[in-house]
């Protein structure tokens, strides 16, 4: 017989030796199982625009749908009218989740940039030496954004006990105290009105818009140069 001469176009390929099709078989199985994870994945912890977006997309193909069969349905009128009524009522339900979803990431997503600039900015520095190797070193100005970091970290601590709680807001309002500046003295304001509430027994449900006031506070004055230099390293700083 003669060589198997044809185009490359127009020549089916040759088939694959078994050992290597059942590979590759199976490493496509794995490929469409690892996608199928995520897009499941995105539907049940939606975190970007995008998984946003394929959920609402979604919903309103849901109610096209739902809307489409009613309609054909043989159904009365006054049928119709109540199945139009307990589907809007079922939108509005799903909409309403999805948007507390959407709050919900785009809060962790803050936290998690906020973390990441705390982070950038306690980060040592790289001094290049004479012979060529670099070396890491931490710097007062470093040191310092270190200190107020853990001291926001300890802002966010949820759990703790009273004299815990005490003893975070301790530390911090005599960190600050050393800043002469009015968002400073606005802190400390609020610091003692929380010792105050917290020392009367108060709940810390009712607590929580007070300590979002000085978790807030104290993030500004923690990007604030004056209070820690390497703040200026900050580019674009995350929206409170």
């Amino acid at each position: 017989m003669g060589s198997r001469i044809c185009f490359p176009s127009l020549c089916p390929p040759l088939p694959l030796p078994r050992p290597l099709l059942i590979g590759s078989q199976e490493k496509e199985m794995r490929e469409r199982e690892a996608r199928r994870a995520r897009e499941v994945e995105r539907r049940k912890n939606p975190k970007t625009a995008a998984d946003f977006e394929i959920l609402y997309n979604e919903l309103e193909q849901w109610r096209i749908q739902e809307t489409q069969r009613i309609e054909v349905s043989e159904m009365s009128m006054e049928e119709k009218q109540n199945a139009r009524y307990q589907l809007l009522l079922k939108e509005v339900k799903l909409v309403q989740t999805i948007d507390k979803l959407k709050a919900s990431a785009q809060k962790n997503l803050k936290s998690e940039a906020i973390i990441k600039e705390l982070e950038f900015m306690s980060k040592p520095k790289l001094w290049e030496l004479s012979d060529g190797t670099v070396k890491e070193v931490i710097t007062p100005e470093n040191s310092r954004a270190k200190e107020l970091s853990e001291l926001y970290h300890g802002l966010n601590l949820s759990n703790l006990r009273v004299d815990e709680r005490l003893d975070v807001l301790l530390h911090v309002k005599w960190t600050v105290k050393e800043f002469e500046t009015k968002l400073a003295k606005e802190l400390i304001e609020l610091i003692d009105r929380e010792a105050d509430l917290l020392n009367r027994g108060r709940k810390e449900k009712a607590l929580e818009g007070l300590r979002k006031r000085i978790t807030r506070c104290f993030l500004q004055i923690l990007r604030d140069p004056r209070c820690n230099p390497e703040a200026e390293r900050l580019v674009k700083p995350v929206p409170i």
